[in-house]
């Protein structure tokens, strides 16, 4: 069985509209795009315990039902107008791009995996974490981590869902050990949950708006 050893989650309000991510450089936070700061703040939230001691770094499971679609777009309005994009531009819009930005800076060099399934992207990648960690006879831990920012209006008709679509990060450090668990998730079974969203799907817009009901599952234990 798997447990939950941290928790950590981001939502947009009016009080914070955006993510912190103060702690990186001034000149890669520049070059930081909103899901990216979603994802390097999940990241760099997990990487040490409540105390602030460090853990050792471990895999990483992204998920994201939209990726860095607002980068895509800039990029396709550069290819049309000019013909041609930099290796700089592009390599900052591919999907795994912001889990690759988090693994950078917190020198991170035991690999990811990037996960897209559409609307299932949360459940998916989260089921993926869990058994990828099961099946690790060296890991004790692996970090899930969900995100996904709002989409270009011109792209809520083609991905069908309303606009603005729902905004948020999820990061988790999952753990093989019940004795290092959070004291309110040592009896707490993930996959169940899991299980329960994937057959609720149809009641759900978008991949985020599973993660909140997840995220509400959590803190309403």
């Amino acid at each position: 069985m798997v447990y939950i050893k941290e928790f950590t989650y981001f939502i947009p309000s009016e009080a914070s509209p955006k993510p912190d991510v103060s702690f990186v450089p001034m000149l890669t936070r520049r070059r930081l795009s909103y899901i990216s700061r979603l994802v390097v703040l999940a990241c760099h939230s997990l990487s040490k315990n409540s105390k602030g001691i460090h853990y050792p770094p471990c895999k990483i499971t992204f998920a994201s039902e939209f990726g860095e679609i607002n980068q895509q777009l800039k990029i396709s309005q550069i290819l049309i107008d000019k013909g041609t994009v930099s290796p700089a531009h592009f390599s900052m819009s591919v999907f795994n791009a912001p889990v690759a930005n988090a693994t950078i800076l917190e020198e991170n060099t035991m690999g990811y995996s990037a996960q897209f399934s559409g609307k299932d992207s949360f459940t998916t990648g989260l089921t993926q974490s869990i058994y990828a960690l099961e099946t690790d006879k060296k890991a004790t831990d692996r970090l899930f981590i969900f995100a996904d920012e709002l989409i270009p209006e011109i792209y809520s008709p083609i991905a069908q869902v309303p606009y603005p679509n729902t905004v948020c990060n999820l990061g988790l450090r999952l753990t093989k050990n019940k004795e290092e668990a959070m004291e309110k998730f040592k009896e707490f079974n993930i996959l169940p949950t899991v299980n329960l969203l994937k057959n609720l799907k149809g009641n759900f817009n978008t991949a985020a708006d599973q993660c909140i009901a997840f995220i509400t599952t959590l803190n309403n234990l």
